[in-house]
């Protein structure tokens, strides 16, 4: 299964609002020394912003970049570890905003550590995130520019697949139960830049859960399954689970992709190359064929 965290991400965040009164009142000047990241989104942003020597500790789901996982672990985002966060001297918690962590996130601010909630889990609040961090670390052009770079790129994308024919995509994020990219993700933005119609494009979240009856009757002409995560999961262009339903489009054209996760599921600054790849799953024809290498852990073996 995919992280759980993935389908339960809830949108919004002002950054002033999530600075605690008992903040350093210098922080905004000077900015955090010590943060603990907990969207994995974020680890990626302060990579591609040259800030990633900031990072103290990461969240249980932050597996990229690959340097930091060998940093100390928090927790979960809805249940950090106040005690560790505080024997390690973090100053600042990026998370995501989410009812699961209220709580928590209010007693750390009470503790005197500011917590920042951001959506990653879209694609707007991605590149607003972006923005929102670079302002905190000091890297403002740089964020702009990257942000600019990232729009710039997919719209290139676009372009090229726009006289394409729209192939249906179903894009599973878990599946027991199972869960599929929705509207405001970025992988619905991506689909669409990729030349393809997202089957729940639908639906009522950008990750939705839905039912197998639904996924089966809107006969997709291309699976990409993200669910597993775990080391040794099966990668490849081959039918797997979804062989039993070879009355499907994407069964019958051999258009099944189990691709790990860390290629598409974490937007951020690597969203150019997954609308790239996306084009090659959905239109081969005009972007190429994909490589094995494509499909899976950008570590290679270090995963």
């Amino acid at each position: 299964m995919l992280l759980a965290a993935a389908v339960t991400i809830l949108p919004g965040c002002q950054p002033d609002a999530q600075l605690p009164e008992t903040a350093d009142s210098n922080r905004k000047k000077t900015g955090p020394s010590r943060i603990a990241v907990m969207a994995p989104a974020v680890a990626e942003i302060l990579d591609a912003l040259d800030a990633i020597d900031l990072i103290a500790a990461i969240g249980d789901f932050v597996e990229w970049p690959l340097q930091i996982t060998t940093l100390p672990r928090i927790g979960a985002y809805d249940k950090p570890n106040l005690e560790l966060v505080l024997r390690l001297e973090v100053d600042l918690m990026i998370t995501v905003r989410s009812d699961a962590g209220r709580n928590t996130n209010q007693r750390m601010r009470d503790l005197g550590v500011a917590v920042l909630e951001l959506d990653t889990d879209t694609y707007e609040g991605v590149l607003e995130s972006m923005e929102i961090v670079g302002e905190l670390v000091g890297r403002e052009g740089e964020a702009r520019k990257l942000v600019s770079d990232i729009r710039d790129r997919i719209e290139k994308v676009s372009e090229r697949s726009s006289t394409a024919v729209r192939r249906s995509v179903l894009f599973v994020v878990g599946q027991r139960p199972l869960y599929a990219a929705g509207p405001g993700s970025h992988i619905d933005l991506l689909i669409k830049a990729a030349g393809g119609r997202n089957i729940f494009a639908d639906a009522m979240s950008p990750y939705q859960l839905v039912s197998m009856e639904a996924a089966l009757e809107r006969m997709p002409e291309v699976i990409i399954d993200v669910s597993d995560n775990r080391p040794g999961a099966m990668r490849g262009v081959k039918s797997g689970f979804w062989g039993q339903w070879n009355f499907l489009p994407a069964v019958s054209h051999n258009r099944v992709y189990w691709i790990d996760p860390l290629r598409l599921a974490i937007p951020g600054p690597r969203m150019p190359e997954m609308a790239e790849l996306l084009a090659k799953l959905i239109h081969p024809e005009i972007f190429g064929a994909v490589s094995d290498r494509d499909l899976q852990s950008p570590g290679g073996d270090a995963r």
